[in-house]
């Protein structure tokens, strides 16, 4: 038999062969992800939003018939939904804010100073994160009834703060504890005094983080049901509280399908600006200025 007759031996592959075959292959394990988990859903809120109540949309059918912006006239004529926008609007802002002024000096020392107990701080601090929702929200609703805070909006500031805080508190003491002593030394070596180390070492390394907790306590905020729920109702109505009223067993998918697109397609406008202000060169232009 002539050489030729045998097939020729593969050459394996190189390094920078495998390693693109692997990024390719983990990137399109990544895109199939997100289009099930996150795409599919989006586009099925959407159709069913889009429903004409005429031709209903029922199985087999994989599409709606004809599309109508009927159960978006629905929404804003009878159910208060402009109010409950303008509502959580108003509050999750305020979170924010209130919950960096409270988290800021605690992840500080946490971050950079030597406490007795820190870690059953931190878990204590993360608490609220773990315990459920409900519960929390019947807690705090017996003690904003005590001090007057129920059915009111400064009440639902402080509630919406409360559990937002621990996020808040977690990024930022990360942020803190990264941040090397050995720059903080050189900068008062300097002659660096307690404003100059805030404004031009502090801030603008710990703002990737801060921009992440503000991402937290703000769509936490936007979300939050049980608290708003209990605290809130019916003085007060958030996004999800109108969302919930269409669940359960007064079910109505596409008036559900509005109010979920009217929360979450914003929070993502959000996510967006702020990813464009997210640079990774904060570290490094911090370090410039030294």
């Amino acid at each position: 038999m002539s050489i030729a007759a045998y097939p020729p031996a593969r050459r394996p592959l190189s390094y920078d062969s495998r390693r693109r075959w692997i990024n390719g292959l983990t990137l399109g394990l990544f895109i199939v992800v997100q289009i099930v988990w996150v795409g599919a859903p989006l586009l099925m809120a959407v159709l069913w939003s889009l429903v004409n109540p005429d031709y209903p949309w029922s199985y087999p059918q994989l599409f709606p018939q004809r599309l109508s912006v009927h159960f978006w006239g629905y929404v804003f004529e009878n159910t208060g939904i402009g109010t409950a926008i303008a509502t959580s609007y108003s509050i999750a802002p305020l979170a924010v804010v209130f919950s960096f002024i409270l988290a800021l000096p605690t992840s500080y020392v946490l971050g950079r100073r030597d406490v007795r107990g820190k870690k059953a701080i931190m878990i204590l601090v993360l608490l609220p994160i773990i315990a459920p929702g409900m519960v929390i929200a019947l807690f705090l609703s017996r003690v904003f009834s005590a001090v007057g805070l129920a059915q009111t909006f400064p009440g639902l500031v402080l509630g919406h703060t409360l559990l937002g805080l621990p996020y808040m508190i977690r990024v930022l003491t990360a942020s803190f504890s990264a941040i090397s002593q050995d720059v903080i030394d050189a900068a008062e070596n300097l002659g660096a005094n307690t404003w100059t180390k805030i404004t031009e070492i502090f801030l603008p390394m710990i703002r990737p983080a801060l921009v992440a907790g503000v991402i937290f306590v703000f769509t936490t905020s936007l979300e939050e049901f049980n608290l708003t729920f209990v605290i809130g109702t019916p003085t007060f109505q958030t996004i999800p509280t109108i969302l919930y009223s269409f669940l359960g067993y007064n079910f109505a998918r596409a008036n559900a399908s509005v109010i979920s697109l009217i929360l979450m397609v914003p929070n993502i406008v959000i996510l967006f600006i702020v990813e464009r202000f997210v640079k990774s060169d904060y570290l490094s232009s911090a370090l410039g200025k030294m």
